[in-house]
């Protein structure tokens, strides 16, 4: 991890934006996981057929304080 990384930066996937949003939590280090772990929370399961995709190109450059 970079000296001075900020990882304290919070944003919100918003669907509704009527919706109240959850308070920012803070965290005190850095604990990474593996993501692939994570699963829906109504427990959804995976779907046996794909019929479209969607592709994301985004381009993320890193500030001296860790935020993107």
């Amino acid at each position: 991890m970079p000296d001075g990384l900020n990882p304290n930066v919070t944003g919100w996937l918003v669907y509704d934006e009527n919706k109240e949003k959850p308070d920012a939590k803070e965290i005190d280090e850095f604990d990474p996981f593996d993501d692939f772990t994570l699963v829906p929370e109504d427990k959804e399961g995976i779907y046996d057929h794909v019929d479209h995709s969607i592709e994301l190109n985004m381009k993320m450059d890193n500030l001296n304080d860790g935020a993107n």
